[in-house]
């Protein structure tokens, strides 16, 4: 399982993390977005960009939990951006929290990171062929590995300076010790479960983890005693910004202005390895960060206090430090830096042009310049996209502007062919649009009423009703002028300001209605007829019928009543 998954309920077809996502790591099914662990470099960048937070990144907290449960002894590797979190005053407020929770040991990783940073120096010394490509940042290993693995030769062969820390503290307090490394980055969930790294890191907490911890734990930070780290990291506490390896390396000026580079960001750093021949023998050193601004903009380090604030922070605390670093301990030595970083497999593939042109030609891109390339779906361009469902990455309806002149389409198709006559007026009652049914009943032409009053057509005294009101207005109305009777429904679209009008021809039904109340009529009035002259009848022989003539009037009376009630049955 990877250490980035999706809650689907909370998530709801915007494609944010399809845009964000530099390698397009994203498969979209059924309008939800799912991380594809083989392609995922673990930058965290759709983890931050989520509105509706529906990335959840694996959890460290549980784990470390246990180890407190089992009375283990734990040490605490601590990345030294931890100064960009603000609600610390001083990195001994920060060591007391940590003792607190139970940690035994609190270190910070930089310890490590001069011994990263000199195996760095001695490779440069030393490698002929090509500049050496730093592998601390694990996304950049990741991203290199997956997408670049023409460039793994140039990549150093040295771990991170979170492995060196634990391997190093594993060394010093006994292999039975627990390391847990705390930081910013996502992806360090990622590398710690490397199958040839195993071991030397037990679990991975982001800043934003700690913090929770903190608060679960109800530790009050204001009134904590400062405490002591157990190893300090000296110089190479700047080991976080762009360029902080080749500082903690102390690279001569020269080979800083000639033949090294630091780049920071994972667009500038795609776009460096995508150009990596043109400069490959011009260079000896490049350091590659895929958080611009460094480690202390990594995703698992939420702050108000923007980078310029946390840089200064960073680089006071570093100026604590000694001028020198300390010379290595014996146990230092021993401590194995390199690993071996190998191609992993991705798998894509090559569609034909002709595929290609078949999804595109499904959302209605016919030629080139049907391809608008506006980017919403999340990919830059209709054939990349276009190549992602063919890869079953993505779906046909992520296009939106196909989706958008499809429902045009339907709706337009439904007023075309509807038999009821449609009218679009504006909130000063002039027309913007009416529909080939209204053209036909009202005896008009689109072209000629279109901005001009309603009332050159019919009374607007309904549409003015539910203008006012802002409520439905219907009824049956008669248009002499057009010999039409209509039943309508007028009502008003307050998010577009417009009153829209359906009238449905009743015409017909009117006329029925008509007949059959004539028919009514004459009906009443026969029956009528059959009873005056049944009493005159009645009269004259009055005294041979009796009762029967009694009967008769009685029966005639309920057939008049039966006919005015309409519907057959005796009141």
């Amino acid at each position: 399982m990877g250490i980035i998954s999706t809650i689907e309920a909370s998530c709801r077809d915007c494609y944010k993390c399809v845009r964000s996502c530099p390698v397009k790591a994203i498969k979209i099914t059924a309008g939800h977005a799912e991380v594809v662990e083989a392609r995922c470099i673990a930058d965290g960048q759709c983890v931050s960009v989520c509105p509706q937070q529906a990335k959840k990144v694996a959890d460290g907290i549980g784990l470390v939990r246990s180890f407190f449960l089992a009375k283990q002894q734990i040490a605490v590797s601590l990345a030294p951006s931890f100064v960009a979190l603000e609600e610390f005053t001083s990195p001994g407020q920060l060591v007391a929290a940590l003792r607190k929770l139970g940690f035994a040991y609190v270190a910070e990783t930089a310890e490590a990171a001069e011994l990263i940073a000199q195996e760095h120096l001695q490779l440069v010394e030393k490698h002929g062929a090509g500049p050496v490509i730093t592998s601390c940042c694990p996304v950049v290993v990741n991203l290199i590995e997956r997408y670049y693995p023409a460039l793994i030769k140039y990549l150093a062969p040295v771990v991170s300076p979170m492995v060196a820390h634990g391997r190093l503290l594993k060394a010093k307090y006994g292999s039975d010790l627990k390391v847990v490394f705390i930081g910013p980055c996502i992806s360090k969930k990622d590398e710690y479960r490397r199958a040839e790294l195993q071991g030397s890191i037990d679990a991975v907490l982001t800043f934003q983890e700690l913090r929770t911890m903190i608060a679960e734990e109800g530790i009050d930070l204001e009134h904590l005693e400062p405490g002591n780290f157990d190893h300090d990291g000296g110089t190479a506490r700047v080991f976080p910004l762009p360029a902080g390896l080749a500082k903690t390396a102390r690279l001569s000026t020269d080979l800083l202005a000639q033949e090294f580079i630091a780049i920071d960001g994972l667009e500038a750093v795609i776009d460096f390895l995508d150009r990596f021949e043109e400069v490959q023998n011009s260079l000896r050193l490049v350091e590659l960060l895929a958080c611009e601004g460094g480690c202390l903009m990594g995703p698992g380090l939420e702050s108000n206090l923007s980078l310029y604030a946390r840089r200064d922070r960073l680089l006071r605390y570093a100026q604590s430090s000694a001028e020198k670093p300390l010379p290595p301990a014996e146990v230092d030595r021993k401590v194995r830096l390199s690993t071996v970083y190998a191609k992993r497999k991705l798998d894509r593939i090559t569609p034909t042009e002709e595929e290609i042109r078949a999804v595109l030609s499904t959302t209605g891109k016919h030629k080139p310049a049907d391809e608008l390339n506006c980017g919403a779906c999340g990919y830059n361009s209709c054939r990349e996209k276009a190549i992602a469902v063919l890869e079953g990455l993505a779906e046909i309806d992520m296009c939106i502007p196909y989706m958008r002149t499809k429902a045009e389409s339907r709706a337009n198709l439904i007023c075309s062919m509807t038999p009821n006559a449609i009218f679009v007026v504006d909130r000063n009652l002039r027309i913007l649009e009416v529909n080939p049914a209204a053209e036909k009943k009202f005896l008009c032409q689109q072209e000629q009423v279109v901005g001009k009053s309603l009332e050159v057509l019919i009374d607007p005294v309904y549409f003015k009703e539910a203008l006012h009101t802002k409520e439905l207005v219907t009824g049956e109305v008669a248009y002499p002028t057009y010999g039409i009777v209509t039943w309508q429904a007028i009502f008003y679209v307050e998010t577009e300001a417009v009153l829209i009008g359906i009238f449905v021809d009743i015409t017909k039904e009117h006329e029925q209605r008509e007949r059959l109340a004539l028919v009514k009529g004459e009906t009443l009035t026969k029956a009528q007829e059959v009873i005056d002259k049944q009493m005159r009848v009645a009269q004259e022989i009055a005294g041979l019928l009796g009762e029967t003539t009694a009967e008769t009037k009685v029966l005639l009376t309920k057939l008049i009543k039966m006919i005015k009630n309409g519907n057959g049955s005796i009141q």
